[in-house]
């Protein structure tokens, strides 16, 4: 059961103590990390927008909280984008920030969800929601979210909460059933399905979970996967085994990369520190190489970090994001995650006492723009529970000496990526302001696929739907702009996770085309490609040749254009 507040208001006094000065700082290898870029051109730029406050709403207007205010638990973040469509069907999104409410101990959660409809720059109040971890849209138009803990109901299975809302609800309404896990070694209790799930071209569900056996009685990390739309789940294979005593893995970010491996990202508990570790996937999950540490370039040293999370930016730009010490990012630039470079702290709530005291590390990360993220941040660690019921707060101690105070809170952060060129076209904007019309055969749409239109092309989104669609054969999508450009760098993405080709072609007139400027032929897209391309004109067509498998809903035959971008020199 959770922890009355009243219960803990009465013990809040006696768990405020200040941890001894002088505490031991890491040493021994481990990565210091800069609050700035190292890099002449960056790739990961300076904030889009300033720091500003998700929870307490309003902001307070006291820096540091009454003894009642830090009763008022808010950690362990979480953030999501929906793509939803407004009232007159033009793309919109939606930013849920999810975060915990109660103590940090295995009880009934609480959570609430604060909501952006500007991209993340400010929120409303913050509301009870069931969410825990991050949702994601399915291929079958839901919205798809696992709760955290599963529960173990006999030697090889446990059940796990699973909660659903339909796209035409915009994530207002979750539906929870309760999916069945199955697993052929033998279970002990404990353990959670922490991270977003992903979703295979396929319709294959994956989710990942850390959990516990017999034979070691360590903690493991694994992926879980379903075809049944999420109803039951079946171990696929196991990311990192405990190898070592006194060592296991728990929580994992897991991804799909741009060559359309899986990326796992684990931390590693039983050191000094918890360490984070990678392993990679051919074989969609079934198979894993061996763990090794996470490093970053040009840096001989461990990384520290908990709770990582694995963002595929839609410009095809891999983000990791974790924490403890502090809160971080770090990028790879190509969207494999076989080197990250440029690591910088995003927020630190240091308190001089001891490096991993303030936030708990815990992040969100999602993508609010082709080339903008939004990360999700805590002020503290949310307290702990003793064996004797009083509040543990060694790790956000009611002492005073916090940088940003010691209030349990939850902040964002706005960050732009570096595009692949200088002169992007921001075509979605010009479209708006009549700048560019658009004339195309790509016009399908369907039933729960409100973002399924001509003008998904150019949202700033790579999801499935958000696509411009046409059934029984090839698209042709002509972009005319309002003036002459000399083009430079053309960006495509296909129909994500299938072979696709397509011919792009530009033209003075509009009449005129000559030959393709562009060809792409049996590529697999995950987020935007970049090619170069040398030519002058006004208008640009993108011929999307037609390729079978197509959704039920669509056809046998369909083709599809996920998102288009254009550079062109000054």
């Amino acid at each position: 059961m959770p922890v009355p507040r009243a219960v803990v208001a009465a013990v809040v006094a006696a768990s405020a103590l200040p941890a001894a000065a002088g505490s031991p700082q890491a040493g021994g290898g481990y990565c210091l990390l800069p609050d700035q870029s190292q890099l002449p051109v960056p790739n990961l730029i300076a904030t889009a927008s300033s720091l500003d406050w998700i929870h307490p709403h309003p902001p307070p207007a006291e820096r540091e909280p009454a003894d009642l205010e830090r009763l008022d638990f808010a950690g362990f973040p979480n953030v999501s984008v929906l793509d939803v469509a407004g009232r007159d069907g033009r793309p919109e999104q939606k930013v849920i920030t999810t975060f915990t409410t109660n103590v940090d101990k295995v009880v009934t959660l609480t959570s609430e969800a604060a909501v952006s409809t500007d991209g993340g720059v400010t929120f409303g109040p913050p509301a009870a929601t069931p969410l825990r971890e991050s949702p994601v849209e399915l291929l079958d138009g839901r919205y798809f979210a696992t709760e955290y803990y599963p529960e173990r109901t006999g030697p090889h299975t446990a059940s796990l909460g699973v909660l659903t809302s339909d796209v035409a609800d915009d994530g207002e309404d979750w539906l929870r059933s309760v999916a069945t896990l199955g697993t052929p070694d033998e279970l002990l209790p404990g353990g959670a399905a922490h991270g977003t799930p992903v979703q295979l071209a396929d319709g294959t569900i994956l989710i990942t979970v850390y959990a516990r056996y017999l034979d070691t009685g360590a903690y493991q990390a694994e992926v879980y996967a379903s075809s049944d739309g999420g109803r039951t789940f079946e171990r696929r294979g196991v990311i990192a085994r405990p190898e070592e005593a006194g060592y296991g893995y728990t929580e994992a970010a897991l991804a799909q990369v741009m060559d359309g491996t899986l990326l796992a990202v684990i931390r590693r508990d039983g050191g000094g520190y918890a360490t984070l570790s990678q392993a990679r996937s051919a074989d969609g999950g079934r198979t894993w190489t061996r763990p090794a540490g996470l490093r970053f370039a040009g840096m001989d040293c461990v990384v520290r970090g908990v709770a990582p999370r694995l963002l595929l930016m839609p410009d095809g730009m891999l983000v990791l994001s974790a924490g403890r010490p502090d809160n971080w990012l770090a990028v790879s630039r190509n969207g494999l995650g076989y080197e990250w470079g440029e690591p910088r702290v995003t927020y630190h709530n240091r308190d001089g006492v001891w490096d991993t005291h303030g936030s708990s590390g815990y992040t969100g990360v999602a993508a609010v723009g082709p080339h903008r993220l939004i990360q999700v941040v805590d002020n503290c660690k949310l307290a702990g529970v003793r064996p004797d019921h009083s509040l543990d707060e060694t790790a956000c101690p009611a002492h005073g000496r916090f940088e940003q105070g010691g209030r349990y809170a939850i902040k964002r952060r706005l960050y732009d990526l570096a595009p692949p060129a200088p002169g992007r076209l921001d075509l979605g904007a010009m479209l708006r302001r009549g700048d560019l019309t658009v004339s195309t055969t790509m016009r399908w749409t369907g039933r729960g696929r409100p973002r399924t239109r001509p003008a998904a092309a150019l949202d700033g989104s790579t999801r499935y739907w958000s696509s411009a669609v046409a059934a029984g054969g090839p698209g042709s999508y002509v972009l005319h702009l309002d003036r002459r450009y000399r083009f430079t760098l053309a960006g495509l993405s296909l129909r994500p996770g299938h072979p696709a080709g397509a011919r792009v072609y530009v033209s003075r007139d509009g009449r005129s085309w000559g030959e393709p400027v562009l060809t792409i032929a049996g590529r697999t897209d995950y987020a935007l490609r970049y090619e170069p391309i040398s030519a002058d004109g006004r208008h640009v067509k993108i011929v999307v040749e037609p390729s079978g498998d197509c959704d039920e809903e669509i056809g046998a035959s369909c083709a599809m254009l996920n998102e288009v971008e254009l550079y062109a020199s000054p």
